[in-house]
């Protein structure tokens, strides 16, 4: 199957209370998504929220007793695969996109791995962007104290402030200052809307996203000492092999520490139409080939997450990538072949 032809998958993420349902009932009010299916994870013996989308023309599938990013990764994959199973018997309505909503404590980067490698889910699938929703009255604070917040909003492809209007007029403009900082801090590239002044538009959602240009740098917050978003940008064509090359590296230098890959790359063989990739971990989705550069800007665009890793040791390899020789600054292949330089992990220092 073709990558185009494949199923759009978009995650739907944020800590409890957030307002994931409630943002998803008033978008699958929308024509758009109409033939949408929803799948809920819930954490407890008794599933409830798959009950409260009141909108769904079509079905939802409820994943009880346990979180996705965890205990339930085997059980996604093979509700996904059970899912495109009955839909080309004929034994489901026909659905052309998927909304998966997570427990407010999943973590997403192991659901985005488990998404990639299984080769019938990769296959049928792809991940359409990561919606991370952050309630305004008590994001400061979740943010400081629990770490999955953090790593929700560091794998967001787009962030969605809720409950705005809620948060008392004499600290409004304080708080959200301080928690689009925070925000800034861990992912500089995602954009941000507020979605209690208005519903988020159906279209922003479903678009699939093209790396945005990084917000205005935030001051450095304590609680995201060790997850960053390192932006990369690069206005020369980029060989394909020195490419494959640089992510077999970019693998084995931080492996558990590489939490996400997400950008548009300009191939030398072909600059017109960009490559977008999106990995997780180890494990990548298809790449899919662009008919066109979504906002007209030819130049590659890559954006890394990490997890405990210094933008410097990310940056050598990405330097190392340019064709354009450096003094003292070996390329790739002086990386790789060299046997005097440092082996995979000695890079970071």
């Amino acid at each position: 199957m073709r990558a185009r032809d494949s199923i759009p998958l978009h995650v739907v993420t944020g800590f409890l209370g957030a307002g994931k349902t409630s943002l998803i009932n008033r978008l699958l009010g929308a024509p758009e998504l109409a033939d949408a299916l929803v799948i809920v994870n819930e954490w407890g013996e008794i599933g409830l929220d798959h009950l409260l989308y009141e909108s769904l023309a079509g079905e939802a599938i409820s994943l009880n007793s346990g979180c996705l990013c965890c205990a339930l990764r085997g059980d996604l994959v093979d509700c996904l695969s059970g899912l495109v199973a009955r839909r080309d018997a004929g034994a489901l309505a026909p659905f052309a996109r998927v909304v998966l909503e997570t427990t407010g404590l999943a973590d997403p980067a192991p659901i985005l791995l488990a998404l990639a490698a299984d080769p019938l889910v990769a296959a049928r699938f792809r991940l359409a962007g990561v919606t991370t929703l952050v309630d305004a009255m008590n994001g400061v604070a979740t943010l400081a104290a629990h770490r999955e917040a953090r790593r929700q909003v560091a794998l967001a492809d787009r962030l969605a402030l809720t409950k705005t209007d809620l948060v008392v007029e004499a600290e409004r403009v304080e708080r959200l200052a301080k928690l689009r900082a925070s925000l800034a801090e861990l992912n500089p590239v995602a954009p941000l809307a507020d979605v209690a002044a208005g519903e988020l538009d159906p279209a922003a959602f479903l678009a699939e996203p093209a790396l945005a240009a990084p917000r205005d740098p935030a001051p450095a917050a304590a609680h995201s000492a060790s997850l960053a978003s390192y932006a990369f940008v690069a206005s020369e064509p980029i060989g394909a092999a020195a490419f494959a090359r640089f992510q077999g590296l970019l693998h084995a230098m931080l492996g558990p520490r590489l939490l996400r890959v997400k950008g548009l790359v300009q191939l030398a063989d072909d600059p017109d139409q960009p490559l977008a990739i999106h990995g997780a971990q180890h494990v990548y989705h298809p790449p899919r080939r662009l008919a066109r550069w979504p906002d007209g800007e030819r130049e590659t665009r890559l954006v890394v997450i990490v997890d405990g890793v210094e933008r410097a040791a990310v940056e050598r390899l990405w330097r190392a990538l340019s064709p354009t020789p450096r003094i003292d600054a070996p390329d790739l292949a002086a990386l790789v072949d060299n046997p005097l330089a440092p082996r995979p992990g000695g890079l970071l220092g």
